[in-house]
Parts: C-alpha cells; structure tokens; sequence
C-alpha cells in the first residue's frame, strides 16, 4: 500500500510517539494538564506548550492553546474577534473551517465578508489586501497553502499591510505546520494549527497560539470548567485557562509534545527540503503523461507537497478508486472540504484527484504512482 494522502492525516506515528503513549496507557494517567498553579515542568500540556512554542517561535507558552484540532481553533478566533458590523477579509482558497463559520456570520448579518480573488493556481497579490481594507476591516483570515492546489500564500507580506492597518490577522497551518518554516510573533495575532498532519501527532488534537494584543481581545467562545477561578461565572482572563474549558485530551496532548519535540530534532528546513525533492520528482514525471492536468502553480519551490490533477475525460472519484483497487494507492478525490479552492482553480464542481505526501513517502513509491497514472 502506498500512501499518498497526508494533506488529509499523517498515516503513522512516530516510534518515539507510540514508545511514549504506550507507557502512558499502561500507567495511571490522571488529569495532568488541569493544574496550573504550579506550572510543574513535568506537566504533559506544559511540555506540548513548550515544543509548540518553540516551532512556531512564541515567546510565552503560555499562549499556546490546545483544542480538538485546526476547525475548533479557528471558529474559535473567528468568533471570538469578530464583533457586529465588522467588516472581514478573507482569500479565495480558504478550507471550509474558516469559510463556514465566516460565512455563517455573513448570512446571519452580523459581519460584512469579501473573500479575495486568487489566481487560477491559487496565488494572491498582496497589494489586493491593501486595496479591500475598509475603516471597519476588523480580520484578515488566510491559509498558509492551499490543501488543494498546494500553492504557499504571501502571508507575511499580508500581513504586514494588515498590521499597519490595525487588523487582526488569523492564519491556517493546517498544511504548513511542521513542513514548512514559519514563526509567529511579531508576524500574526492567532496561528490555528492541526495535530495530526505535518505536526505527526494523534487526530483529535491541534490548537492556537495568539499574541498578547489577541490575548486581551479574544472572547471565549467556549465555556466551562478550568479547575481555576471557580467562584467565579465568569471564565479566568488568566492564560491558557481563558481558552481552555473542559477536560483536555491529554493522551492527544503527548503525542504532540513527542512529535513536535522530534521535529525540532530533525529540523523544519529538512523536512521542506525532502518533501521539495518529493513533489518535483512528482511534477517532472507528471509532464511525460499529456492526459494529466495539474492544477497550482506545477513548482515545487512555490507550494508544499500537494498536487492536485484532473485526468481528462476521467471522473476524479472513479480515478482514485481504480488507484486504490489496481495499486493500493491511497489519494483524494473530490472537493478536499475546499470548494472556494476548487472554483478559483476551475475544477469546481467535478474537483480534482489530490496526492500529498510527506516525511515517509519515498521516492519508488513516486515512481510508482507515476507508473500507475501512466496506465490508466
């Protein structure tokens, strides 16, 4: 079985991560994350805060946040910045974990919503955020990469003209983190990160980290216990229990702290080094085949290791099918929970067939793949 899906999960876990869960489970495991008084250093969440904190550069790990993953993150900062007549900025690929709760603000009027026209291969022109902000732009909302097209956004250069415009700015690692450099203060106000792609971790599990200034203006959207400040009905402005109500999923917790701890023993640099050298073989054998399209940019350098195709004269369901039964290649087919994606790249709404690959993809298992779509 080749495994060709990582945009949508990573496929294993580490050795380190299974050594480390598995003397967990086999242990007492109490409610270690609930604590935080003390701070002990020996604290599950502390330590994932920590790694976390360090790959994404915030300075505080106290301003790491830990949710069930990327979507509870965003709807989370989404809502909680957000107030009546805002006006929202937001790009023409984003995921529908930040197109929908946008969208459900937008509908039900209490925001005003401009998603930002992107190129067919998904890229955006940064001076097009200068242009939309209004006096009452209140957020820009933008994905790091595309998980369809896989083309890396100008973030950065975003939102640097949001910054001095003084809008909060919201960005999307759910493709990029782990994979692709990226650090965070002084560069955005809330950074949404999903546990179980590029970060190598349990599914179940992701988060945020968000600056000072997004600290004090963020409202819980979630409310409950924290085991801090009971008296009060009021949720503690103390971090990270303002965003943390409920019991945290501390087994999904460790295997974050485990695999983000090993990332930063290999390095980010090399990990986007071996995936560039996977796609771009990838893309090299992809031109040797007339009857495949590739949607993006079709660079290696311009994207991370997604690369959507439509195959002509194919349904892209039917693709992924015969891939699997005649290969055992596991892909995508379909819209990729992205359909602003998908109508920006004209592949909308027939979509398209995805391979992403990662850390384990070898290259044989490359030159595999391109066999197979050779054949059909």
């Amino acid at each position: 079985m080749i495994y060709a899906n990582y945009a949508a999960t990573s496929p294993a876990l580490s050795p380190d991560v299974v050594r480390e869960l598995s003397a967990y489970l086999q242990e007492t495991h109490l409610n270690a994350g609930r604590n935080f008084e003390g701070l002990e250093t020996g604290t599950i969440a502390l330590r994932a805060r920590r790694a976390v904190g360090k790959l994404f550069n915030v300075t505080n790990p106290l301003r790491v946040i830990f949710t069930s993953g990327a979507t509870a993150a965003l709807n989370m900062a989404i809502n909680g910045l957000l107030k009546p007549g805002c006006h929202v900025i937001a790009t023409g690929v984003e995921h529908n974990a930040s197109a929908r709760p946008l969208n459900a603000l937008h509908k039900a009027g209490i925001i005003k919503l401009e998603w930002l026209k992107c190129a067919g291969d998904g890229s955006l022109e940064p001076e097009s955020v200068k242009k939309a902000i209004k006096k009452n732009t209140r957020l820009l909302v933008m994905t790091h990469a595309s998980n369809v097209l896989g083309t890396i956004l100008p973030v950065k250069d975003c939102f640097e003209i949001a910054k001095k415009n003084n809008v909060f700015t919201v960005l999307d690692t759910a493709q990029t983190g782990g994979v692709l450099p990226c650090t965070m203060d002084d560069f955005c106000d809330v950074m949404a990160f999903a546990g179980h792609k590029g970060l190598g971790g349990l599914a179940g599990c992701g988060g945020f980290a968000l600056s000072e200034r997004a600290a004090l203006e963020l409202t819980p959207w979630l409310r409950g216990g924290t085991g801090s400040a009971s008296q009060s009905f009021d949720m503690p402005e103390t971090l990270p229990d303002k965003f943390e109500p409920g019991t945290q999923n501390t087994i999904g917790i460790l295997s974050l702290a485990v695999s983000v701890e090993e990332i930063l023993r290999i390095g980010v640099e090399k990990i986007r080094e071996l995936e560039l050298n996977l796609v771009a073989r990838f893309l090299s054998g992809l031109q040797c085949i007339k009857k495949i399209e590739v949607c993006g940019t079709g660079a290696a350098a311009t994207g991370v290791a997604v690369v959507s195709v439509v195959i002509h004269n194919r349904d892209a369901g039917d693709v992924s099918r015969q891939l699997f039964e005649d290969n055992g290649i596991i892909t995508r087919s379909g819209l990729h929970c992205s359909p602003l994606a998908h109508k920006t790249a004209g592949t909308f709404p027939s979509g398209t067939v995805r391979f992403s690959f990662g850390r384990y993809t070898t290259e044989a298992e490359i030159d595999t793949i391109l066999e197979a779509l050779d054949t059909l």
